[in-house]
């Protein structure tokens, strides 16, 4: 391929990811019906599906080889790989569409270019290519710091992170700032070595990191004082400079002081807080239009609270007087900090051991205008950046007494974010309840050791309410997935191995997010179980024992009806239409006694009960799809 053709093949991989994205969680039109809604999808994944092959294709025989190539790249194919890693990493930021469109690829592509910029030893190129790999480590933190039950996979990119902003201050010393060819270099290097203070946002707990990171940031407020760096890049904004070092310093207290500075370290943080407040103030005009200054007398206000300089109420108010001000319909930067940033501040003031009436009012009005809000990001441009906030939302959420439970708003979340991932979690209820049923009635002592039940006498006094358990519990098998949505949204192409080890990763997540309320703790063992095999030889997590849980039967149950769905359902499987229930059955069969409970085939065998999973995979998984429709209708005409 010339130079020309591989240029248009990277540029329509591109559009096919952006399709892609928004084909998977369509918006819903007001001349939709749940009928069209439901059909919509489905046609949706059927295009999805011939994208994807098309994109595998020019993967595995155009892209991946250039990467994994040991020769120097050719000039004009460094710049065409250049950017497509770009456009991959934030196409929002140049057309107002879904940004971070495939950031994993894009992280590949820059590392590659990063290696033929050592081996053509051209300073130049290098800090470009820096410049680039800065930006992706940071995104690529960003998705990785949600994975919880995982944290290797972040620090890998924090550790690359900060090694890359200490060659930038390496680069800072004056002789060698001054060998550096151009200004652009220059304006480039003196940017990301600011901005390696965003590298420690992770380190919680740490004093001598949240030393060292506001270190870094004084060294760059006095570099921005020094004139030997004025003369060295005279056309430098050194206004927005000082900003953003200043704003660097007061967002990082966020979350109610979350990182853990020390009381001395927040006197010097506020001190810095009434530089920026000064700097604002001094030129309003220049100001009103950057991407989060109007955010900065929230980040100000809460500097001030961390160190008692305003008291608690005041606080408060002063962030309803924010939120209550917020643009709804505002998907930038500034949004989704008004939107979901405030909202986490304040429920970081709340006691839920002591709610009042005015705190269960506000409660229930954040949840509604939370739900609202993040049904309009999958397509908006901002999903990736927002999911930090929410998923803290999600950590900290409060049950409101005869309002919204956990359980209801983490599913409401799952259809906002990803239709397909809610209509799946209602599938896997509905099977689960339905086996379980069944099971109840042929093989009652198989549930001898759920709580409560010794002998067969007790289960059958406890039917209903391990029916229910089972149905409730599988409803929230995929709580994890609430952490990982931006991968979820991963049709385009197979998994790489980073993507495979953060899907694996929803299970523990899941099970962590459950325990931390009462109503749902009891569901966390299955959660945690749902994609260990029987016989706890195979699938994950993979050093659990689901054999030692008094759930295990249930576990075995959601396991089924979750491979069940997947395998038969078209919607949400790019790569392969939907099996029958005949062929899933061979499957079962081949896998009892190893991946599914050898019970199992037998079950599904009885007279009714194969009728009856049948008419779930057919009849009602349409319904499910059309109840999405009314639930997201709803939710549409209660907001914006």
């Amino acid at each position: 391929m010339n130079s020309e053709e591989i240029r248009e093949s990277f540029r329509q991989y591109a559009e096919r990811i952006s399709t892609i994205r928004r084909l998977s969680s369509p918006t819903i039109d007001r001349e939709d019906s749940a009928e069209n809604y439901s059909t919509r999808l489905q046609e949706n994944f059927k295009q999805i599906g011939a994208l994807a092959a098309i994109n595998r294709h020019m993967l595995d025989t155009e892209l991946y080889p250039l990467l994994n190539s040991s020769e120097n790249l050719d000039n004009h194919l460094a710049e065409d790989l250049n950017e497509l890693a770009d456009i991959l990493l934030s196409l929002a930021s140049k057309t107002d569409d879904c940004e971070n469109l495939d950031l994993p690829v894009s992280s590949l592509i820059v590392d590659r270019l990063l290696i033929d910029a050592d081996q053509k030893n051209d300073i130049t190129n290098r800090i470009r290519r820096m410049d680039s790999e800065t930006v992706t480590c940071y995104s690529m933190i960003n998705m990785t710091s949600r994975i919880t039950a995982n944290p290797a996979l972040c620090r890998v990119y924090i550790d690359k992170g900060i090694a890359l902003g200490e060659e930038f201050f390496c680069m800072l010393d004056k002789d060698f700032f001054l060998n550096i060819p151009d200004a652009e270099m220059r304006e480039l290097v003196l940017t990301d070595a600011r901005f390696t203070a965003c590298f420690f946002e992770r380190f919680c707990g740490d004093d001598e990191m949240n030393r060292y990171n506001l270190d870094i940031l004084d060294k760059m407020l006095d570099i921005a004082e020094d004139e030997f760096y004025h003369e060295a890049v005279p056309d430098f904004d050194w206004k927005y400079f000082i900003f953003r070092s200043l704003e660097y310093y007061v967002m990082s207290t966020e979350i109610d002081n979350l990182r853990g500075f020390s009381r001395k370290l927040l006197f010097r943080i506020e001190a810095r807080a009434k530089e920026l407040e000064t700097l604002l103030a001094s030129d309003p005009e220049y100001f009103k239009d950057i991407p989060g200054a109007a955010l900065c007398p929230v980040h100000i206000a809460r500097c001030r609270h961390l160190t008692g300089s305003i008291k608690r109420d005041e606080y408060r108010s002063l962030l309803l007087s924010f939120y209550e001000s917020r643009d709804k319909e505002d998907f930038g930067v500034d949004g989704h900090l008004s939107n979901t940033m405030i909202p986490l501040e304040l429920l970081c003031l709340l006691d839920p051991a002591n709610l009042t009436s005015e705190d269960t009012i506000l409660l229930r009005q954040l949840y509604q205008a939370l739900s609202v809000y993040l049904f309009h990001c999958p397509n908006s441009g901002t999903i990736s950046q927002m999911l930090d906030y929410y998923i803290r939302i999600i950590d900290r959420f409060i049950d409101v007494p005869s309002g919204v439970d956990f359980e209801e708003f983490v599913l409401q979340s799952l259809a906002g974010a990803h239709p397909p991932t809610y209509v799946h979690s209602r599938m896997v209820g509905q099977l689960s309840e339905c086996l379980c049923y069944h099971l109840l009635k042929t093989e009652p002592e198989r549930f001898i050791g759920f709580p409560g039940c010794e002998t067969v006498t007790d289960v059958e006094d406890r039917r209903e309410e391990i029916i229910r358990f089972a149905y409730h519990a599988a409803l929230c098998h995929d709580f994890g997935k609430i952490n990982i949505i931006d991968t979820i949204f991963v049709y385009g192409r197979g998994l790489l191995e980073l993507e495979y080890n953060i899907i694996q990763s929803h299970p523990i997540m899941g099970a962590e997010l459950l325990s931390r309320h009462e109503s749902t703790k009891r569901y966390a063992d299955v959660a945690r179980g749902h994609h260990r095999w029987y016989d706890n030889k195979g699938g994950y997590p993979a050093d659990l024992d689901t054999s030692k849980s008094p759930y295990k039967t249930i576990i075995d149950i959601v396991l089924c009806a979750d491979c069940m769905d997947a395998a038969t359902d078209s919607v949400g499987r790019s790569y392969n239409y939907g099996k029958d229930l005949s062929t899933f059955m061979d499957e079962l069969r081949e896998g009892a006694g190893t991946r599914y409970a050898p019970w199992l085939p037998g079950l599904l065998n009885r007279e009714g009960v194969y009728k009856d999973v049948e008419y779930l995979l057919t009849q009602v998984r349409e319904l499910n799809y059309r109840d999405t429709y009314t639930l997201l209708k709803d939710v549409q005409e209660k907001g914006i």
